[in-house]
């Protein structure tokens, strides 16, 4: 067994990834409703992460995940959020599920997650400078909208 495969709870998948679990007819945003796709963050190493969360309205059992959006020809697509934002935990082979509205993931596009390892942060902040990881999600992995 490698180094790598022993710090996986399950040695077949990715260390921390995204993957789609379906689509939503109505985001948790009052004033822009709209459908949207539910995708699910993955943590299927040995120790717990730290996420980003906006304080924005999400759907029961979701959180409002800090994500961004990544055009096809690398450019970032910043959508406006309340400012303040807080830090969520995602325990070692646990699961958290977000939904990012259809105008978010436009064609030939990608979105991702940052995340830290606990042992990078300082009281629960990112250490400037300290190394940030990312989990991605491309839109060409969507199933056709509904």
């Amino acid at each position: 067994m490698t180094v790598s495969q022993g710090q996986k709870v399950n040695r077949k998948r990715p260390s921390v990834y995204l993957t789609f679990q379906g689509f939503v007819k109505k985001t948790a945003d009052e004033a822009y409703p709209s459908e949207g796709a539910r995708l699910i963050l993955h943590n299927n190493t040995q120790w717990p992460i730290q996420y980003g969360k906006w304080l924005d309205p999400a759907l029961r059992d979701d959180v409002a995940m800090i994500y961004t959006i990544e055009l096809e020809a690398g450019c970032r697509d910043d959508r406006m959020h309340v400012d303040v934002v807080t830090r969520g935990e995602l325990l070692s082979g646990k699961t958290v599920s977000f939904v990012i509205p259809r105008e978010n993931l436009p064609k030939k596009s990608e979105i991702y997650v940052e995340f830290n390892f606990s042992w990078e942060l300082s009281k629960g902040e990112r250490v400037r400078h300290e190394a940030v990881h990312r989990a991605y999600f491309l839109s060409s992995d969507l199933p056709p909208w509904p």
